[in-house]
């Protein structure tokens, strides 16, 4: 995978991210996790997914358990007298915070069930990217289709833009005539005629 996120999957991953943390608070019958019982925890926690790169460190004060999920994204717990924690994203050499949560009660049980569905979310993921560029290529076309167009029904000398907007849509702006019109590549035929 890319070490360069997207919007698309920065925000794929904190979706998922806070999913696990709304598992976490409404989860019956949990206990906190307690400083005390970390290395327990997370020992037994590595010795059910000996496959994963799991990575911890422990203090008088706090500990820290690491576990890495892609290439690029990474989840922290951070323990001390509340359990925080952080999703993560490889930017070069250094992880910056995607986002952060706090969990009431042992995330364990909930980051236990993310890893069994990380192949899922990964296959989501490469679904959703394609289909994104997908959309991206067929808007360019759309574009430039809609630019050749304008060229021959707007009247020789004007100066016009016309730019693509995020939903979709492309909006044409004749500064002279302070005239602005939204339209898709299922219209523009029709209200650039309308328009001159």
């Amino acid at each position: 995978m890319s070490t360069n996120y997207t919007d698309l999957e920065a925000d794929f991953w904190k979706e998922h991210f806070v999913h696990l943390q709304h598992k976490n608070m409404v989860r019956t019958n949990a206990a906190a996790l307690k400083l005390e019982d970390c290395r327990k925890e997370f020992e037994s926690f590595s010795k059910m997914h000996p496959e994963a790169k799991i990575s911890t460190e422990y203090f008088d004060s706090y500990c820290i358990f690491e576990i890495t999920l892609t290439a690029a994204i990474k989840l922290r717990l951070f323990i001390q007298s509340a359990i925080k924690g952080s999703l993560m994203q490889k930017c070069g050499t250094e992880y910056v915070k995607l986002c952060d949560a706090k969990f009431p009660y042992n995330p364990l049980p909930e980051i236990d069930e993310f890893l069994r569905n990380l192949d899922t979310y990964l296959q989501e993921l490469e679904s959703l990217s394609q289909k994104k560029t997908t959309s991206e290529r067929r808007q360019k076309i759309a574009l430039e289709f809609i630019k050749a167009y304008a060229e021959k029904h707007i009247t020789p000398k004007k100066i016009y833009y016309i730019e693509a907007e995020i939903d979709g849509s492309f909006v044409l702006k004749i500064p002279s005539d302070d005239y602005t019109v939204k339209m898709t590549d299922k219209d523009f035929m029709e209200k650039i005629k309308n328009s001159f």
